[in-house]
């Protein structure tokens, strides 16, 4: 019996790098170009995945990838742009993360 199960589906990948941004208030532009690309593309994709190049974590130093499903966002008060905006900001590595500990 396998002990993974995978799924063969396509899904955007939609990549920023945050490191280039002249300040962190630059993710709102980000989540924007996101958001829209969701609305646009929402009938081709049911799943759609969001990375920065930027943020590193664990000892691999792995790029992290957040799946977004349509039906993810919404709930009660909840809407699309708040939600990608909550992910993008999340994805933006703490100043800590990035100093070096050499």
């Amino acid at each position: 019996m396998p002990k993974i199960t995978i799924f063969e589906t396509d899904a955007p990948i939609l990549v920023f790098d945050s490191e280039n941004w002249k300040n962190n208030e630059e993710y709102d532009d980000v989540a924007v170009e996101i958001i829209n690309f969701i609305k646009k593309n929402d009938k081709d994709y049911n799943v759609f995945l969001i990375q920065n190049k930027s943020y590193y974590f664990g000892d691999t130093e792995s790029n992290p990838i957040i799946m977004v499903h349509k039906n993810d966002f919404g709930g009660f008060s909840g809407t699309l742009e708040l939600y990608i905006k909550d992910i993008v900001y999340d994805l933006i590595p703490e100043k800590e993360d990035t100093e070096d500990t050499n």
